[in-house]
């Protein structure tokens, strides 16, 4: 009888959802680099690095990794987010630097756990206004990117420490504006540019 309490203590864990690990936690996990490798055991993929694979699209098998809390699809070539980003939950980590992206969905204010946003490098134009619904983001780097629209409801980002912007092309105005609606996060800009946004 122990025995199979046992095996059902050791169990739980692994099924359902998974509860969210804090940074260090996440560190110290192997990541997964193939989508084959996860798709054998996709209920328990919580990390996946598939940077530098040459990747022109975003991968539908992902969508099957519920308990996914960690993303790197870093210096590929993908050039657009699909909607059901907003299903994963438990995502934490998002790193999408160095792709082709300009624009992320409506959905993507869906991703409640998401603490750490990095994008530079991309060919991002605009935040969507659904941004304001990441109530636990805490850092987001958008470094170089083709931003010239800031949407209002980044106010709404109150757990937000740290916005890294620098070289990316704003007047003066524009970051006067950003730090008005960030009060309590750190900006870092490059020297404002005479240009009209």
């Amino acid at each position: 009888m122990k025995s199979v309490v046992l095996f059902f203590i050791l169990l739980l864990p692994f099924t359902g959802s998974c509860q969210l690990l804090d940074s260090l936690s996440l560190d110290t996990i192997t990541p997964y680099t193939s989508i084959q490798a996860a798709m054998l055991d996709s209920s328990n993929v919580i990390k996946l690095d598939l940077s530098k694979q040459k990747l022109s699209s975003f991968p539908d098998n992902i969508r099957k990794f519920i308990n996914l809390q960690y993303l790197d699809l870093s210096k590929n070539k993908i050039s657009q987010i699909p909607a059901w980003i907003g299903e994963l939950k438990n995502l934490q980590y998002l790193i999408l630097s160095h792709n082709k992206i300009d624009s992320l969905p409506d959905q993507f204010g869906d991703l409640a756990n998401l603490r750490y946003f990095i994008m530079n490098r991309s060919e991002l134009r605009a935040l969507p206004h659904s941004i304001g619904k990441l109530k636990e983001l805490r850092y987001m780097d958008l470094w170089g990117d083709n931003l010239s629209y800031f949407p209002q409801e980044l106010k709404y980002l109150s757990a937000l420490q740290s916005l890294d912007l620098r070289d990316v092309q704003m007047n003066t105005a524009m970051q006067e504006r950003l730090k008005t609606l960030l009060p309590n996060a750190t900006i870092y800009f490059s020297p404002p540019c005479a240009c009209e946004q």
